[in-house]
Formats: C-alpha cells, sequence, structure tokens
C-alpha cells in the first residue's frame, strides 16, 4: 500500500502540518509515503516556517504531470492518476476556488469526486476518537435537503457501510436523524422524514445482520454514540457541530465509493497561520496514525 498525499493550498498550512507529522515517523512508515505537490512551494514553507531541511531527507517527491488552473488541483489530479485501490489518497485543506474544472468550480473535494466519476451519491463520512458520523447531504443548502429520496439516502449509507468494513470498523448499529426537529413529531412538524424512514426500511433488507434506527430527534442523536455506531446526519451543521465539538482536530474526513481510499484532515486552509511556524499538526498525526492501522 502506497499513501499520497496532495499539497492543498500553497498558502495554506497543509504542508506544514505534513512535514512536521512526516518528521516524526519512522524511515519504515516514511518509505511508503509520495508527496505530490510542488517542490518551490515546499522549500517556501520550510523556508518561512524555518523547519530545517533534512527533514525531507528522506521524503519522496512527485511533481504534478501538468499545471492545470491551481497547484491544489494539478496535485489532486496526479495523486487521482497514480492512486490504485490498494492506495490511499490524502488530500490536504485548499479553496473551493481552487477547484476549477471543466469550467466550473466544485464546492469541495467531495463534490469534485462526484463529479469527476459521474456518481452524485459519494457520501461524505467523518471518523473520530469518539464516533463515526455520515452526512445525508454535505454543501448543500437547507432548501434542498427536503428533497432527499430514498433511493439516494440507501446507495449514499450502503457505499459507506461498505467502506467501513474495508476499514475494519465494526459497525453494528446506524442511527438516522431525522430532516425535521423532533424527526417530524408524526407529521406534526412535517411529512419530510418519512424518506428515512422507506430508506431505513430498504437498508434493513440489504443488510439484514445490521441494526437500523430512526429517523430521531437530530437534537439528541449523539447520545447514541459508539465505536460501533455510525451518526447519519440529513445535513451540514446538523452533523458536525456535534462532531467537531466532541473530536475537535482528532477527525478523519473520509470519502468512500473512490477507486481508492481518500482521507483528509478535518480542518481548512487557515491563512493567517501560513509561515508562523504555529500550525498544531494533531489531526494529520492521528490521520498517520489511523492510516498505519489500516
Amino acid at each position: 500500500m502506497k499513501i499520497y498525499v496532495t499539497q492543498g493550498h500553497e498558502n495554506g498550512i497543509g504542508i506544514e502540518i505534513f512535514l512536521k507529522s512526516f518528521a516524526v515517523l519512522s524511515k519504515t512508515k516514511k518509505e511508503r509515503i509520495f508527496f505530490i505537490g510542488y517542490r518551490s512551494s515546499l522549500l517556501k514553507t520550510l523556508s518561512d516556517c524555518k523547519i530545517p531541511d533534512i527533514v525531507i531527507r528522506d521524503l519522496n517527491i512527485i511533481e504534478p504531470d501538468s499545471f492545470v488552473f491551481s497547484e491544489s488541483l494539478s496535485a489532486l489530479l496526479t495523486g487521482m492518476k497514480l492512486a490504485t485501490a490498494h492506495d490511499i489518497l490524502i488530500t490536504q485543506p485548499t479553496t473551493k476556488d481552487q477547484l476549477f474544472f471543466d469550467n466550473k468550480h466544485h464546492l469541495g473535494h467531495t463534490e469534485f469526486f462526484r463529479y469527476y466519476y459521474q456518481n452524485k451519491n459519494i457520501p461524505m463520512s467523518f471518523i473520530g476518537l469518539k464516533n463515526n458520523t455520515m452526512l445525508l447531504t454535505d454543501h448543500t443548502a437547507l432548501k434542498d435537503v427536503v428533497l432527499l429520496q430514498s433511493q439516494d439516502i440507501v446507495e449514499r449509507v450502503e457505499m459507506a457501510l461498505n467502506g467501513f468494513q474495508v476499514l475494519k470498523n465494526n459497525i453494528q448499529h446506524i442511527y438516522f436523524s431525522g430532516i425535521n426537529p423532533h424527526a417530524g413529531e408524526n407529521g406534526l412538524l412535517g411529512s419530510e422524514d418519512q424518506v428515512i424512514i422507506k430508506a431505513a426500511q430498504l437498508l434493513k433488507n440489504k443488510f439484514p445482520h445490521l441494526h437500523f434506527h430512526g429517523p430521531l430527534s437530530g437534537d439528541t442523536l449523539h447520545l447514541n454514540k459508539g465505536e460501533h455506531s455510525l451518526l447519519v446526519y440529513a445535513y451540514h451543521d446538523q452533523g458536525l457541530a456535534f462532531f467537531k465539538s466532541q473530536n475537535g482536530l482528532l477527525g478523519i474526513n473520509t470519502t468512500f465509493g473512490l477507486p481508492f481510499l481518500r482521507l483528509s484532515v478535518d480542518h481548512g486552509t487557515a491563512f493567517n497561520l501560513y509561515g508562523k511556524n504555529l500550525a498544531d499538526f494533531s489531526s494529520m498525526m492521528f490521520l498517520f496514525d489511523f492510516v498505519f492501522k489500516v
């Protein structure tokens, strides 16, 4: 298994936290890591952060095949080309304006993957120290969340469950949040949650050995947390507000359903910290620790 790491935005903290994490790995682990990015940006980060050059002495560096709109996108496309089903692609944080492809901006890595691989149901999932979380919708306006269809929910959850199985994450219980407050109060607050009820039943038929629950009230769904549980939230802030409050920086953004496993730290570029040698790299260390156990 090879581990490819794309550089992300050259003016963010991605390269810095990668270098600091890479520096403390064993030589055996370093040999499995390939950094995909521009040597000039790598050296600039080393200089700006006053990190000794010796850190990259054992680093395998792959320059992108060609420049395509931005450094972030160029590195990403090269990583996608190189990674096989046996490999892991770690993408470093970038900004949405850097993912311009086929004459359109994509709202994030997950949306880019959905477009590139022509699969609208590729799910966004998260692994933390204390729980596993999945979003039925992510960078979606609230007015569009109610347009969810049961079959789309089934496909997204099925893809996530198959992915967690590959990671040997023993998911036994899946808890669905409702779309409406209190999961609709049996229709008093809306009927939109019926799509989740139908999807849960279809999933029970597909996975008879697993236990599906809900929809339950989104504000108390977290009471069902546990390493063998998957909390499935209807939309972005409903799920990630709890996840990030519980896990802080120790969370992994996971994309299943690709020709390879894609992982990322669960934070952004933090432009205000670039070049100051102040970035907390515990997120990347947590990710590397997870990767070498897969």
